[in-house]
């Protein structure tokens, strides 16, 4: 017999661990992305060339966004260490702003590999879906926990 403090545990738990889970999935990409490494400049000229946008500029700014989605979602495993209520506060905000991030990026993604580039790449769509399937109830969760609105 679990009781409700138990059962919130626990949610808590499988919640923080998909966020660091989303969170280290991501990370490599944004910087991929910000040091220019791998195939990221060979992609965004492409997708650069399709919708007609500086590469470089495009390459960063979606870095930079991933990178901020990354940190927030990690924030999660202090978002309830009681011992600073300023970094709980931070951890809390960055948790609810990153996980609807999270979902908004992977869409965006998506609609870049099917409408954008002009062969898509089954493992990047694959990632896309998974992470997409880990933000949608993560945001429910941050709705549920943190409230509606986000607070610092």
């Amino acid at each position: 017999m679990s009781t409700p403090a138990v059962r919130f545990r626990l949610i808590d738990t499988v919640a923080i661990a998909a966020a660091l889970h989303a969170s280290s999935v991501l990370l490599p990409f944004a910087i991929d992305k910000l040091t220019g490494t791998g195939s990221s400049i060979e992609g965004f000229a492409q997708i650069g060339a399709g919708i007609g946008v500086d590469p470089t500029f495009f390459r960063y700014f979606v870095g930079v966004q991933e990178l901020l989605v990354a940190l927030g979602l990690a924030a999660a495993l202090v978002a309830f260490m009681p011992w600073w209520r300023a970094v709980q506060r931070l951890a809390r905000l960055g948790v609810q702003l990153a996980a609807p991030g999270l979902v908004a990026t992977m869409i965006g993604a998506l609609a870049t590999e099917y409408f954008v580039r002009p062969g898509q790449q089954d493992w990047l769509v694959a990632i896309a879906l998974r992470l997409i399937a880990i933000g949608v109830p993560l945001t429910v969760w941050t709705v549920l926990r943190f409230g509606w609105r986000p607070r610092l």
